[in-house]
């Protein structure tokens, strides 16, 4: 066998943490919208998905900050600094990311270890 076989997986990172059900239901809200088209979220739309959730009723802006921010230390979600509706310096200052999943996400991870169910319309 080869060692590479048994690599650590970063992007399965989630799977074993105490935020495991908040870091699934993100990259799933993150995985529905890929396949609707919509690449790139903005941390206040994934916020007001989750609020629709009793189990996130206590959840907090800057808890989903810190939540997006390590999604993207495990290479689950890739963010990209937001620029375009700035008005003034200190909006500028603030730096706004947008965020998207990442390939590895989107092929590998949800496809192989969670398929969808088909729904026959």
């Amino acid at each position: 066998m080869k060692e590479e076989q048994f690599k650590r997986i970063k992007e399965a990172t989630y799977l074993s943490t105490e935020k495991t059900g908040t870091y699934r239901a993100i990259l799933r809200f993150f995985y529905i919208q890929h396949e609707r088209m919509k690449e790139f979220l903005l941390p206040e739309e994934v916020f007001a998905h989750l609020k629709e959730y009793a189990g996130f009723g206590d959840y907090a802006m800057e808890e989903l900050y810190g939540d997006l921010t390590q999604l993207v230390k495990w290479e689950n979600l890739s963010a990209q600094q937001e620029s375009g509706n700035v008005r003034t310096i200190k909006e500028f200052k603030k730096r706004r990311f947008r965020c998207q999943c990442t390939l590895r996400v989107t092929d590998r991870q949800w496809k192989t270890s969670f398929p969808l169910p088909s729904i026959s319309l």
